[in-house]
C-alpha cells in the first residue's frame, strides 16, 4: 500500500478537492450497479468493459484537473500527479481486454461515499483517502508500454513524427520547419464551422462568464485593465494582460508569465523564447525560469491580423507545440 508523507498530507491539505468528481457521481453508481448485478455471470462483456473504462476515464480526467494534482509529486517520474493521472488515463484507453474494473473500485466507492461538506473532519480524511486510493493505483497497475504505433483519429496528435529526429543544435528553424510542415500539413484546419458554438456556447459556465466579461469591459469599470490597449503594442498588451492576471485571476489554477530571453525556458537543448505562457501555480518556485514540463499553454503576440494567419507563425507555434510533446509525454493537446 503506497503510503502518504507528511508533505503530501499539507499539499492535500491546502488544496482541498473541488467538486468536478461530484457530478460523475451518479454515472459511477450506474457502473458499480451493473458490477453488482454481474458479478455472477460468466465471461466478459466488451460493451460494459467500454462503459466501465469510460466512467473511470472521466473520474480520473477530473482528479486530474484538481489543484493538488499539479503539487503532488509523481510516483512515476521527475513530474507532478497531473502526470501520473493522464499516465492512468492513457492505459485504460489501451486496456482492452485486458481491463479489471475490481482495481478501481476502492477510488469509485470514496468518490459516491462522499461525506457531506459540513463534516469538515470526515471531509478531510476524504481527501486523504481519495489520494492514498489514487497513489495506489499507480503502484499497483502495471505500466504498459505504448505500441509502436498508434491508429490516427481527427482529432489526435499527429502519428508521424519526423521532427524528432532533430536534436539539440540540429534544431535549428530551417532544418525544423519543413519536418514540422510534413506532420501537420494533411491535419490542420482553419475556421472550423460549428467549433465556438460546440465547445463555449451554451455550458452551464457561459452565462456567468458573458456576465463578468460584459460587466469588467464596462466603459464605467474601474479596473485599469478595462481598456485594451490601442495600439496594441507588445509591451502593452502583456502589461494589459498582467494587471488583468493581478485584479481577476489571482485565484485560478495556473499563472501567466512572458520570457525575456531564451534562457528563461528549460528543459529542452533547442533555443526558444514565447511572448505568453501560463503555468500550473505552484508547479515551479521559479518566477523566472520555466520548464517545458510544466506548461499548460502557450502563446504568440502578432500585431497584424494578416501575420496571424501565415504560415509562418503556424510553425512557429508548432514548433512551441512540440517541445511541450517532448517534455511531456502523456499530453494529447496543447492550447
Amino acid at each position: 500500500m503506497a503510503g502518504l508523507s507528511q508533505d503530501d498530507r499539507n499539499i492535500i491539505k491546502n488544496h482541498p478537492l473541488t467538486n468536478l468528481v461530484d457530478r460523475l457521481q451518479g454515472t459511477l453508481q450506474e457502473a458499480e450497479r451493473i458490477y453488482k448485478s454481474r458479478l455472477s455471470s460468466d465471461g466478459a462483456d466488451e460493451s460494459l468493459d467500454q462503459l466501465y473504462r469510460t466512467a473511470i476515464s472521466k473520474l480520473l480526467s477530473a482528479l486530474q484537473g484538481e489543484d493538488a494534482a499539479y503539487s503532488l509529486r509523481s510516483r512515476m517520474s521527475d513530474g507532478n500527479m497531473a502526470s501520473d493521472l493522464a499516465h492512468l488515463v492513457e492505459r485504460l484507453q489501451k486496456a482492452k481486454g485486458n481491463f479489471r474494473y475490481d482495481e478501481y473500485r476502492l477510488l469509485i466507492f470514496l468518490v459516491i461515499e462522499r461525506p457531506p461538506d459540513v463534516e469538515l473532519q470526515d471531509v478531510e480524511k476524504w481527501n486523504l483517502a481519495i489520494w492514498k486510493a489514487i497513489f495506489n493505483l499507480i503502484v499497483t497497475i502495471p505500466r504498459t508500454t505504448p505500441p509502436a504505433s498508434v491508429p490516427p483519429s481527427f482529432d489526435g496528435t499527429s502519428v508521424k513524427s519526423t521532427s524528432s529526429s532533430q536534436k539539440g543544435s540540429e534544431q535549428t528553424r530551417e532544418l525544423v520547419n519543413p519536418r514540422i510542415f510534413e506532420e501537420i500539413r494533411g491535419c490542420t484546419f482553419r475556421d472550423v464551422e460549428g467549433f465556438f458554438d460546440k465547445y463555449f456556447e451554451e455550458k452551464d459556465w457561459s452565462g456567468k462568464a458573458d456576465a463578468i466579461c460584459r460587466r469588467a469591459l464596462a466603459p464605467d469599470s474601474d479596473g485599469n485593465w478595462a481598456q485594451f490597449p490601442d495600439p496594441p503594442t507588445q509591451d502593452d498588451v502583456l502589461a494589459w494582460w498582467f494587471r488583468l492576471q493581478e485584479d481577476l485571476l489571482s485565484e485560478s489554477r495556473g499563472t501567466y508569465y512572458s520570457t525575456a530571453s531564451k534562457a528563461d525556458l528549460t528543459g529542452s537543448k533547442a533555443e526558444r523564447q514565447v511572448d505568453l505562457l501560463l503555468r500550473a501555480r505552484g508547479a515551479s518556485p521559479s518566477q523566472k525560469n520555466h520548464d517545458w514540463r510544466d506548461i499548460l499553454v502557450v502563446g504568440e503576440l502578432k500585431k497584424s491580423k494578416d501575420e496571424i494567419k501565415t504560415k509562418g507563425t503556424l510553425l512557429q507555434m508548432s514548433r512551441y507545440v512540440r517541445e511541450v510533446f517532448a517534455a511531456q509525454p502523456t499530453r494529447r493537446f496543447v492550447h
